[in-house]
């Protein structure tokens, strides 16, 4: 507890999935909190849940509303939140969505707005808390990618995409940090049972499904502890889960010819169930 005591955390995607886990569990170990998201019901609500975790009366939670796609909209939202509670020791990028298609399915809008969030959203909150991390003297920043940011993955075209880019961005911020003291941490967790995993499913190919499964599936509470703990021991790359550990072990250290070459074959023996081949 001793380590988040009278920290500040500001977390985006904070009202649901991993971001909500891991606020309950940093407010559990005497963090405050400030969530953003686009929701206010759900934010509102979130808040309470938070509240009833924390056992000490200096700790505060607030919520603020805010499209971290929209850079205008971030800063100047961040600029409020700041006055108000103060320069965050640590930052947390949750807010995401997720998109299984077949690439020839998603239309240039679906594909420029999912970026948007996923990418732009993480880039927009951390330029606009850089410059004053750097005057506080140090922080920590938390990147949500995934498995799929590192194993190109059938039916993912649009999602690996957008995680490709923020295991890229991480690996640079994270250089280019030290110099301030402010650490840098790459989540990539397998599958989570989030709400846009629900959403995803509408249009996720059944031969994606099939390989997703090669991974394993985590509950939001499993990725968060797995994030606290890394923030904690201030690692760079931390994978959740036993499953997506030996996987992304496997594909390195074979440069990828022990996941693409069993992922064709069970791409192939899927859509040969489903009437394809």
């Amino acid at each position: 507890m001793a380590y988040f005591s009278n920290k500040l955390a500001f977390i985006t995607g904070g009202s649901s999935g991993i971001g909500l886990a891991t606020a309950n569990l940093l407010a559990a170990q005497g963090c405050s909190l400030v969530l953003f998201a686009r929701g206010q019901k759900m934010l509102d609500d979130a808040c309470k849940t938070i509240k009833t975790k924390m056992d000490s009366t200096s700790q505060k939670v607030n919520a603020v509303s805010m499209d971290v796609a929209d850079n205008n909209d971030v800063r100047e939202k961040i600029k409020v939140a700041v006055e108000k509670f103060g320069i965050p020791d640590l930052l947390i990028n949750s807010a995401g969505v997720g998109c299984g298609n077949y690439f020839e399915n998603i239309s240039y809008e679906q594909f420029d707005r999912l970026m948007k969030i996923n990418v732009y959203g993480t880039r927009n909150t951390i330029s606009a808390i850089l410059p004053l991390m750097k005057q506080k003297g140090g922080g920590h920043i938390v990147n949500l990618s995934s498995v799929a940011g590192h194993i190109g993955m059938y039916g993912y075209s649009l999602y690996c995409t957008s995680k490709y880019a923020i295991v890229g961005f991480s690996e640079c911020l994270r250089s280019e940090l030290k110099r301030f003291k402010i650490n840098v941490t790459l989540v990539c967790p397998p599958e989570v049972k989030t709400p846009f995993v629900e959403e995803e499913a509408k249009t996720l190919p059944p031969e994606a499904r099939v390989v997703k499964n090669l991974a394993g599936l985590l509950t939001p509470e499993q990725a968060a502890q797995a994030i606290v703990r890394g923030i904690t021991r201030k690692k760079f790359l931390v994978v959740p889960g036993l499953m997506a550990k030996s996987l992304l072990f496997w594909h390195r250290i074979s440069n990828g010819a022990f996941t693409r070459r069993p992922g064709d074959i069970i791409v192939k023996f899927a859509s040969w169930k489903l009437g394809k081949y």
